[in-house]
């Protein structure tokens, strides 16, 4: 599989850029031990591959690319613990309540439906579980643009519009950051990859926004109201 752009592909993507998207893994890694973890937009497996090593009970990845998919088999599906599916984020081939953690890095940016992709990653989250996201930045990669330059994009958030969508679904949002980027001369941190508290004032902002939300846990009360009124 080659490497275009779209897609990490282990030992042909650049290191920069593979190691900018493993400590994403690394840092969701260590919020997942023994838990089941679905990974949406898996691409070719490395990062599922990853989290499994490190602790996931159960690990599964979702991609739209049979091609994806495919690679994935071939390179990381021996491990029992790792099933990968070709299917649609907006449209998961699972059960309600199935996961404990998902995971979508620099996913929500390519999808169209976006809110519709949010609600569907909520119905396969466990109550109490959790999302973990990541997006670019748009006050570094597209302030003054109609349109993200990057091609593959179809939309890049705002800080406080991406905290605001996220919490329509989701509660106990809180952002970590990664790559800051000193806006006087937009020079890029490229020192340090790891994930760290959000950056966003006027002369230093995080590059790419990861995001940790819960899903809510429907109170007892709530709960016995509903069965009480049928």
């Amino acid at each position: 599989m080659e490497f275009t752009g779209e897609r990490v592909v282990p030992d042909k993507t650049p290191q920069a850029i593979y190691d900018e998207h493993i400590y994403r893994y690394m840092f969701a890694a260590g919020l997942m031990r023994n838990k089941t973890v679905l990974d949406v937009a898996c691409g070719t497996g490395y990062g599922l591959s990853y989290m499994a090593e490190k602790g996931a009970v159960k690990a599964v990845g979702v991609d739209l690319s049979w091609e994806a998919i495919s690679y994935a088999r071939k390179r990381f599906g021996g491990n029992g613990r790792i099933n990968f599916i070709c299917a649609d984020g907006t449209r998961m081939p699972f059960a309600d309540n199935s996961f404990d953690v998902v995971v979508s890095f620099e996913t929500i940016e390519h999808v169209r439906k976006y809110g519709q992709f949010l609600s569907e990653c909520r119905r396969v989250i466990r109550e109490g579980g959790s999302l973990i996201c990541s997006t670019p930045n748009r006050r570094i990669f597209s302030p003054n643009l109609a349109k993200p330059i990057n091609t593959f994009h179809v939309k890049e958030f705002w800080p406080d519009e991406f905290h605001r969508l996220l919490s329509r679904y989701f509660t106990e949002v809180t952002f970590y950051g990664q790559c800051d980027v000193t806006l006087a001369d937009n020079s890029v941190d490229r020192s340090d990859y790891n994930v760290h508290g959000f950056r966003n004032d006027e002369r230093i902002s995080s590059g790419y926004i990861i995001a940790v939300a819960r899903k809510r846990v429907k109170s007892r009360k709530t709960c016995h109201s509903l069965k009480s009124q049928s």
